[in-house]
């Protein structure tokens, strides 16, 4: 097998950059005697991708490692090519998704409770695979065999580019703000994963759902949203969003609303849409590591309003998201808009960046 490979790494400065690296091998790696050579054959661009791409070198600092060099890459499907001696849950030839949260202490009080992802004693960088041993924008990455995961045959794999997010919305959805079938849910912020999470909640029987957007997504995304099934679709920039909710609602607010645009002006409508003693979740900045936003907090206090973060995943989302999706319940082919191959990534990462009539670019590697 060859020695080198190209890979789109992003350098602790923040440049990201198409460039010859070592393919990986079992063995030289944390994960062994359970490490798994995987060879990709698609990848999609995060958000999170996007803005490292764009970040300057203040804003890079706060998600990379001031001294690490890796090959990016996290919305992972591939083939499995060879195995570690103790490898027993995947053999060559297996299609695979990977958790991405492939580090962590065992003993702090969040792993204690399975609550991987959230680590005491890590930072977020050093827990996920992709900022250690590499990611997936690249022909070969090394995965340990517990955080890979079976793909059903019949999901196309440029689509099971999604699966990550949509355990990401599992876990949103589930773990973190436990909605429950019966309860309305405003979802604000209509890209992948905010259709992701619709269909998430439809799937568990959440409803009605309400989705916003802008002027932009008006064309596009929120029409891929109501096509999709959602109940209502708002285009702030033409409508009140309070005073369209509180008409939808009989002027209560909804029982849950989900902020997924990382944007400043949504955290204040998050508060104002919600009813009394209702769930707000905000995750949207989290792609940007974070957002200052002013918070009234005479509105939490006042409406009891349970307010929640969240990032990644625990194990039970991406069994619960393989399931969705295996069983048609999430789907995810219509949500994959664009296709690049590797060597035109920059195409792909302008193309996710900036277009209006996109939702999702996977790179075929």
């Amino acid at each position: 097998m060859e020695k080198t490979m190209l890979g789109l790494v992003t350098n602790p400065d923040g440049v990201v950059a198409l460039e010859e690296v070592p393919v990986p091998k079992l063995g030289d790696n944390p994960y062994a005697p359970h490490d798994v050579l995987l060879e990709v054959e698609y990848c999609g661009i995060c958000g999170s991708d996007i803005h490292k791409w764009g970040a300057s070198r203040e804003e890079a600092a706060k998600v990379l490692h001031p001294e690490r060099k890796v090959v990016q890459g996290h919305e992972i499907v591939a083939r499995v090519k060879e195995i570690g001696p103790k490898v027993t849950r995947v053999k060559p030839g297996d299609r695979v998704v990977c958790e991405i949260v492939t580090f962590y202490c065992g003993h702090c009080p969040a792993c204690l409770e399975g609550r991987f992802n959230i680590c005491n004693t890590l930072k977020p960088m050093d827990g996920r695979a992709h900022y250690v041993t590499g990611g997936g924008f690249a022909k070969y990455t090394v995965w340990p065999e517990f955080q890979l995961h079976v793909l059903p045959e019949d999901v196309d794999p440029k689509s099971a580019v999604l699966m990550e997010p949509t355990a990401g919305s599992v876990h949103s959805i589930v773990s973190r703000m436990g909605v429950r079938a019966g309860e309305s849910v405003a979802i604000l912020g209509p890209g992948a994963r905010g259709i992701l999470l619709m269909q998430v909640c439809k799937a568990i029987g959440a409803g009605p759902i309400f989705m916003s957007g802008v002027d932009r997504d008006a064309s596009f995304r929120l029409a891929m949203a109501k096509k999709m099934g959602a109940d209502e679709v708002i285009n702030v920039d033409k409508e009140d969003i309070r005073k369209r909710i509180a008409e939808l609602t009989g002027s209560i607010g909804v029982d849950v609303v989900l902020e997924n645009s990382g944007s400043v002006e949504p955290i204040a409508e998050s508060l104002d849409i919600v009813r009394k003693g209702g769930k707000v979740l905000w995750a949207g900045g989290g792609i940007r590591g974070g957002i200052t936003a002013p918070v009234d907090t005479h509105k939490i206090i006042v409406k009891e309003i349970d307010v929640k973060g969240e990032i990644s995943q625990i194990p039970y989302d991406w069994k619960a998201a393989i399931h969705l999706v295996g069983t048609g319940k999430v789907i995810l082919d219509p949500l994959v808009t664009h296709e690049f191959p590797l060597e035109k990534w920059e195409d792909g990462f302008n193309m996710a960046a900036t277009s209006h009539d996109c939702l999702r670019v996977a790179l075929k590697i």
